[in-house]
């Protein structure tokens, strides 16, 4: 997980992510020439993504196959969300361009993106930023943080079965892990030059309630493996 988050998913959607978009809202073919009329606009592609008929037609009807990982991910931490009351959208985005990045088995077979995780032990970062320069620290903060933020939000219950087989750490242990390392990075210097200070400290701030919402949507919709 060594890549740099970044955020903008609405920047990343495939052609197939605005036709899903354009079929899921429009009922007529003036409401879909108004809606494509609006894509070219960031802060009104912002609202289109709220609209509560995306989250149905790609969770309740069974239609995400064809999606991107970010326009699922938006839509799925967007409204989980806000449902629970967390309504930043920065926060939402980070979240889904983590997840879309590196929450997905390659393959049907894996149960975890194993092939994504650097340690599944926090010791493991906390060695690494004793030897580490100051700047090095910054990407060591965010790369542990986006890591069990990915676990802690999506596999849940792998964590859980974890600590039950094998006296490890559970989910809560792992939330602290990803709000104290957010907040680490969210003060360094370079968050500054990377325009993330304010990001990284909302998502430190809402992580809490916002893991245990996206656990509860996990479990109702997705079936990600334990």
């Amino acid at each position: 997980m060594t890549r740099f988050p970044r955020p903008g998913c609405w920047y990343r959607f495939t052609a197939a992510d605005w036709q899903f978009i354009r079929d899921a809202l429009a009922l007529t073919q003036k409401d879909r020439d108004s809606i494509v009329s609006l894509l070219d606009d960031p802060e009104a592609v912002k609202m289109i993504l709220d609209h509560p008929k995306l989250f149905e037609a790609m969770l309740v009807n069974r239609k995400a196959g064809m999606l991107s990982p970010e326009l699922f991910f938006f839509v799925l931490v967007r409204h989980t969300l806000k449902r629970a009351g967390v309504d930043d959208l920065e926060v939402a985005d980070y979240m889904a361009v983590v997840c879309a990045d590196f929450g997905l088995p390659v393959t049907a077979d894996q149960k975890l993106p194993a092939h994504r995780l650097d340690s599944l032990y926090s010791i493991d970062y906390i060695s690494a930023l004793e030897h580490a320069g100051p700047h090095e620290r910054f990407f060591i903060h965010v790369q542990c943080a986006n890591q069990f933020l990915v676990l802690t939000s999506l596999y849940p219950d792998f964590l859980h079965h974890r600590a039950e087989r094998r006296g490890a750490p559970d989910v809560e242990y792992y939330e602290q892990v990803v709000v104290s390392h957010l907040e680490a990075a969210g003060r360094h210097v370079l968050a500054g030059e990377f325009a993330l200070d304010d990001t990284l400290t909302h998502v430190a701030s809402a992580f809490p309630p916002a893991r245990r919402a996206m656990n509860h949507t996990v479990r109702e919709y997705l079936s990600l493996g334990a």
